[in-house]
């Protein structure tokens, strides 16, 4: 009798380790899955890091955000920046830039924190992305943005959206593809805009540097190893949470 208990320890140690890291949890709780499709299908993105935006003088968070990557094009498109640690990534600003070439597909995936009106959030992002839509045209020869930023802006014209409301932008090629609630919204193909998007996280002037830094705390190990098989999902957590950081609006 005393071999069962035995073994049995032996399988839970097995199946714990197939797991893999224990979870990490962000100060609201919100776990990220570690791949996701993105909305509308395509090849998985990677998990690199999550952070928390806040709003207002009373700190109230508003909704947690993680970045994805497709991984093997991030391996193509980043190997200059390969076997560096992420402190260093951070201060590298080329790094930020190459991201921002836009060659890699790329996803954000929200989950607010509260309950939200659908204007406030529009107006929010209409506040983020009007200036970097008019620079990409005058800078990056990146015209169009303004007629997809209008189309951009209903998607959140009306209606609440609830705690717990999981919002998803991905970008490849130049064409956004965005789900609320794993509800698709019509695809728009503006690089401009998705320019415009990744920069208000990523860019010289993100909403929050602190947030910017936990985002690509994972590239790093990304870099480093080919991830093992997993598959993929639409919305569900895999097992593995990203944790986020308080970044502070500015």
């Amino acid at each position: 009798m005393g071999i069962i208990p035995c073994c049995l320890w032996v399988i839970a140690a097995g199946l714990a380790a197939m797991a893999g890291p224990p979870a990490q949890v962000d100060e609201r709780g919100v776990a990220f899955p570690v791949t996701v499709t993105p909305p509308g299908g395509g090849r998985s993105h990677h998990l690199t890091g999550a952070a928390t935006r806040e709003r207002t003088i009373f700190k109230v968070d508003v909704y947690a955000y993680a970045l994805y990557l497709e991984p093997d094009a991030a391996r193509a498109h980043l190997v200059a920046f390969a076997g560096r640690p992420a402190p260093a990534i951070d201060r590298d600003r080329s790094f930020y830039a190459r991201l921002l070439e836009m060659r890699i597909p790329m996803m954000l995936r929200l989950v607010t924190t509260r309950d939200l009106a659908g204007d406030q959030l529009r107006d929010a992002f209409d506040d983020a992305l009007q200036p970097r839509v008019a620079r990409a045209a005058v800078e990056l020869k990146m015209p169009g943005g303004d007629a997809a930023l209008a189309r951009f802006r209903g998607y959140f014209s009306r209606g609440e959206l609830a705690r717990g409301t999981t919002i998803v932008f991905a970008c490849g090629e130049g064409r956004l593809t965005t789900s609320v609630n794993a509800e698709l919204r019509p695809a728009l193909v503006s690089p401009a805009l998705c320019w415009a998007l990744f920069d208000t996280y990523l860019g010289d002037r993100a909403i929050s540097t602190v947030g910017r830094r936990r985002l690509v705390a994972g590239i790093p190990a990304l870099l480093a190893n080919a991830p093992s098989p997993q598959p993929a999902h639409r919305g569900g957590a895999s097992g593995v949470a990203a944790g986020g950081v308080q970044s502070r609006s500015g």
